[in-house]
């Protein structure tokens, strides 16, 4: 596994190097997202991804992702990679070859999952770490986001509203993803496959399916799944459902103006969803 070492630099933690090379794993590509590692690799068994991190906090996330992929298994509409082993930091998973998250067939597999995932129970979260560190940490991510939302055209009148109406929402706290966007909504051969499960817990009914909203491509995508939406919800709470949609639109834009990591910032992006504000706002 000496070719791990080739395509990430840092330190892979050695029993995913073992655990890969019992596999008779190669790696064909690797990335790194500061303190977090992330490998593509091929395998007599099938296609496979392996993440691992160097940052302690990590570990608890990791376990409660394997956690979670464990108790939702690989069929129904509501479905996860499984994860073949995992270790400190690390897990070994199965690769899903996506394709494209959109038209009909690819919407209506996302509503699915929805409406699954809305009466399931999800395994708790896991402590991760010292709290009062990790919450100084947080803390300071916050007020270094809105030092640079200043500069930005984002309103702080959306910013506070957006929050509230997060808040506050009437629709009924059910079973969340919480990042529930097209990067974690893998679609495959007709069904969709539901990773980073890190930030689950309890939100709104209708929350993920309104997050997913504007990161689909396409605008006739985009009103199929607010049509299914309603459905889930019930037409009688269009209202907070919008509501919703408008908050996380603007939560998601101040992500692209203001994200921790410089890579995760689209300028261009969030003009784009600057100029639709207004209309989503009314």
């Amino acid at each position: 596994m000496s070719a791990a070492r080739d395509h990430v630099p840092g330190t892979i933690p050695a029993e995913l190097t073992a655990a890969l090379r019992a596999r008779g794993a190669t790696v064909e590509h690797g990335w790194r997202e500061g303190p977090r590692g992330y490998l593509r690799a091929s395998s007599p068994a099938g296609p496979l991804f392996a993440r691992y991190s160097e940052d302690a906090a990590d570990r608890p996330r990791l376990m409660h992702e394997a956690a979670v992929r464990a108790a939702l298994g690989e069929s129904g509409p509501l479905r996860a990679p499984a994860v073949f082993e995992q270790g400190p930091g690390w897990l070994v998973e199965r690769r899903i070859e996506t394709e494209p998250l959109c038209g009909p067939v690819a919407v209506d597999a996302a509503l699915a999952a929805l409406g699954e995932l809305a009466v399931r129970d999800l395994p708790a979260s896991l402590p991760t770490g010292n709290p009062g560190l990790q919450a100084r940490l947080a803390r300071r991510r916050r007020l270094a986001r809105r030092l640079r939302l200043t500069r930005s055209a984002l309103s702080v009148r959306d910013l506070l509203r957006a929050r509230q109406l997060l808040a506050s929402s009437p629709l009924l706290p059910v079973a969340s993803h919480g990042d529930f966007h097209a990067g974690n909504v893998l679609f495959a051969d007709g069904a969709t496959w539901i990773v980073d499960w890190e930030l689950s817990g309890r939100r709104p009914l209708g929350y993920d399916a309104m997050m997913l909203w504007p990161t689909l491509a396409d605008e006739a995508d985009r009103e199929r799944l607010l049509a299914g939406a309603l459905e889930l919800v019930s037409p009688r709470h269009r209202d907070a459902l919008l509501d919703l949609r408008y908050a996380l639109v603007v939560r998601m834009t101040a992500g692209l103006l203001a994200a921790d990591a410089p890579l995760d910032r689209d300028p261009a992006a969030a003009r784009a969803w600057l100029a639709r504000l207004p209309e989503l706002r009314r």
